[in-house]
């Protein structure tokens, strides 16, 4: 890791927050956020995994800030992203699962950049995300949506760049989401025979909620062939990344450009007994990649190693960016002064929600309670957990800590009622067209 002096890291922070801040946002840095579907922190080189291949997203995370400790606001797509795009849980945004539209109410990045003067753009590769699903165009002055399937990073990054080429001399929000580590795990040549086959597991029955495609689920399932296939979707989507990072190279916009890079939650292959879908509130579903890269003006190499929510990242853009913004109104926090100070705290709790909020987990000192309402089948009852002591969360502690375990359940009772009286107003779930409603029923997120 490349060692770094903090007053100079302090001092550059300092002057970019002052040029922007309120009378001179329009030198603020463009912004690209690049949301990787589907994508568990620990099967990324950078967060530790030992043959997956991501150097791109390694090299991106080696020249700025990498958040080891980030945790998904939802383990479902669509409220994820809302809380990344508002500041706001997903109790606060309505947005509850994937087919319920982001209200008109809610003030997202794409709308405060597009009224700062910003060019917007945005592309996504999940039908759910389409406007009429999602309402996550608003503020967006070009919106690639998917037609008649999901498109891969390749298919995505075409029109992307194509546009991003055209606005280029002007300052640019741009957000790109790739869709391709989702399942049902379909890498395209090499990237599909680019990791061996295992012989860890056995085969297991097939179940509705494996995102896998209905001829895979005709028959007992083996991890062992299963496993690889993510790996190489994240391998080949890393190399996408690659190719949209080479294109602010070579127009010379890496330095004035803020990159994020973030996953909307992670996946389970086999954790828990959970296999091949994101339900339950552990690690491998929670625990995302989150970096932040500005050569020039981020410090490089750097590591936060405080928990964090995936719905800090619009506050943080914003201060950068020197664009105010209601702090007392959002749940999110700017991680800003963590670059220059890695102790610095910016939440006492962070919440993570389930879809329909039908469980819910809770971080505080370092401890973590996952809480069904009532009950789900990934998650029965409730646990406590030391989730980065214990990274497999194999020792529940409520039997041994339950002083703790009440303590945080209570916080999240509290957090629950105060969170409810300020939620904004609920859209009405969007009838979706019989493509995309048998897409997301071969995927397990609707019945």
């Amino acid at each position: 890791m490349q060692k770094i002096t903090i007053l100079p890291v302090i001092l550059t922070i300092f002057a970019i927050l002052q040029t922007g801040c309120g009378s001179h946002p329009e030198k603020g840095p463009n912004v690209l956020l690049i949301t990787i579907d589907t994508v568990r922190a620990d099967y990324t080189g950078c967060y530790g995994s030992p043959d997956v291949k991501t150097p791109n997203i390694d090299n991106t995370a080696a020249s700025g800030v990498m958040f080891t400790r980030a945790v998904a606001p939802s383990q479902c797509t669509n409220p994820s992203h809302a809380s990344m795009f508002t500041g706001l849980y997903p109790t606060r945004h309505q947005v509850l699962d994937n087919r319920t539209p982001l209200t008109n109410e809610a003030k997202t990045l794409a709308e405060i950049f597009k009224e700062k003067g910003y060019s917007t753009i945005g592309a996504v590769s999940a039908r759910h995300l389409n406007s009429k699903n999602s309402n996550f165009a608003q503020g967006f002055d070009f919106f690639f949506e998917c037609e008649d399937r999901e498109k891969n990073a390749a298919e995505r990054n075409k029109l992307f760049l194509r546009k991003l080429e055209e606005i280029s001399d002007s300052r640019f929000f741009a957000w790109i989401h790739y869709y391709d580590p989702h399942g049902d795990y379909a890498p395209p040549p090499p990237y599909d025979n680019m990791y061996p086959v295992g012989s860890n597991y056995e085969p297991v029955p097939p179940q509705k909620t494996m995102n896998l495609n209905p001829r895979a689920k005709s028959k007992p399932v083996d991890p062992d062939q299963i496993i690889p296939l993510y790996k190489g979707e994240i391998s080949f989507l890393d190399e996408q990344i690659g190719v949209v990072l080479r294109f602010l190279k070579k127009k010379k916009l890496t330095n004035k450009t803020l990159i994020i890079i973030a996953a909307d939650h992670g996946e389970s292959m086999t954790e828990k007994g959970i296999y091949f879908c994101h339900a339950g509130m552990y690690n491998p579903v929670l625990h995302i990649p989150l970096i932040m890269s500005m050569p020039g003006t981020l410090p490089p190499g750097h590591r936060v190693d405080k928990v964090i929510s995936g719905l800090d990242i619009f506050p943080t853009i914003l201060e950068i960016a020197g664009i105010d913004y209601a702090k007392d109104q959002i749940d999110g926090r700017s991680l800003a002064p963590m670059f220059s100070d890695p102790s610095y705290r910016n939440h006492l709790i962070v919440i993570s929600e389930a879809v329909d909020c039908v469980i819910r987990a809770i971080y505080k000192d370092g401890y973590k309670l996952i809480k069904p309402y009532p009950t789900d089948w990934a998650v029965k009852e409730k646990q406590l957990f030391r989730p980065w002591e214990d990274y497999e969360e194999s020792e529940d502690l409520k039997l041994k800590k339950p002083l703790v375990a009440r303590r945080l359940e209570i916080r999240l009772k509290n957090w629950i009622t105060s969170s409810n009286r300020k939620k904004l107003s609920s859209q009405k779930r969007k009838q979706l067209d019989p493509k995309t409603a048998e897409a997301l029923k071969s995927l397990g997120y609707i019945e």
